[in-house]
């Protein structure tokens, strides 16, 4: 593999006037110089020490985006999103799954230290403790997160507590009463939002707070299918709002197996609006957030970030309910 000393060597230069030619360094080179230094890089197919290049420039072109789960589709239109604005700024994206384990976190913030990542996106899950802020040290000003979290990075906010507030209304103006909620974990700040939105709802409408008609699930199909079926047979709900289309998926298919019609039996809702919502079987109503537009949203605070220009603290997203066959008018009087 040809070195900038071979190509220095062929055109007859210094190696500081190749560098300035491949860096594009504002320092004067003639044209003449110019021409022999790239005729010998052409000659050699030289390509610059990606990591000796960041360095001197004191930039890799890198940027790390951690997310809590890599299987969700929800994820993946984000990082689709950041990818995209990404490119266009000529950024490469590393990405990191840490199954919202604190420990794994930390690794792969000293990971992308060790890379001389320029910046880190954090979309998911939960930044809090000593542990992790002392391990952001080098890039803490550096770092776009995407959610609300404990500490005060520029953020990307998703209007969740709206969003659930829409989808609970919603069932409440189709006539039912005992709707049902599947959560997400107590350390994700957005399920925490979405809860706070199914109970304004209710006691917006006056209705009564049922702890029993709420269970705590994991974000997964199956636990939106495991908890769905135990809120069925014991609770006997009319409708179920779950906090993420996955879910909703999973009751709708425990609904299924216990005999019930949906949406004629049981009502479903969902959050997110990922791309299988809109051909699952019935169509799952559910509450939309513009994942794409997120995720190029938190790229382009941290480009200017990076840049020290007009760096933004805060980028609003709204929510949208989409009225799909999942969902129907409760018939009076079959409470």
């Amino acid at each position: 593999m040809a070195t900038i000393r071979d190509v220095a060597r062929k055109a007859n230069v210094s190696i500081a006037t190749v560098s300035r030619v491949v860096n594009n360094n504002p320092h004067k080179v003639n044209q003449a110089t110019r021409k022999k230094v790239l005729e010998a890089i052409r000659g050699f197919d030289y390509r610059p020490n990606a990591l000796a290049k960041g360095l001197l420039m004191k930039k890799t072109m890198t940027i790390g985006i951690i997310i809590p789960d890599i299987s969700n589709p929800y994820y993946a239109e984000i990082v689709r999103g950041v990818q995209d604005m990404a490119d266009q700024y000529g950024y490469a994206i590393l990405l990191l799954n840490t199954d919202r384990n604190q420990d794994r976190i930390i690794r792969h913030i000293y990971f992308l230290r060790e890379k001389s990542a320029d910046g880190i996106i954090f979309s998911g899950g939960i930044i809090h403790g000593e542990k992790v802020l002392s391990s952001l040290k080098e890039l803490i000003e550096r770092v776009v997160v995407i959610g609300r979290h404990k500490v005060d990075f520029p953020a990307v906010i998703i209007d969740n507590v709206g969003g659930a507030m829409k989808a609970t209304q919603h069932l409440i103006e189709l006539n039912h009463k005992r709707i049902g909620f599947i959560g997400g974990p107590d350390k994700s700040t957005t399920a925490k939002e979405r809860v706070s939105g199914y109970k304004n709802a209710l006691i917006q409408r006056g209705y009564p707070m049922n702890s029993e008609l709420t269970r705590k699930g994991d974000l997964t199909a199956r636990s939106g299918y495991l908890l769905a079926k135990e809120l069925i047979q014991k609770e006997k709900p009319t409708a179920i709002f779950a906090a993420n289309d996955l879910m909703a998926f999973g009751a709708i298919s425990a609904a299924k197996e216990s005999g019930l019609r949906v949406p004629e039996d049981l009502a479903v809702v969902g959050f997110d609006n990922i791309l299988f919502s809109s051909y699952y079987v019935p169509p799952l109503t559910t509450v939309e957030i513009p994942m794409y537009h997120v995720g190029a949203a938190a790229m382009e605070m941290l480009v200017n970030l990076i840049a020290k220009k007009n760096a933004e603290k805060l980028r609003w997203f709204d929510t949208r309910l989409l009225v799909r066959d999942s969902t129907a008018k409760r018939k009076l009087g079959k409470e």
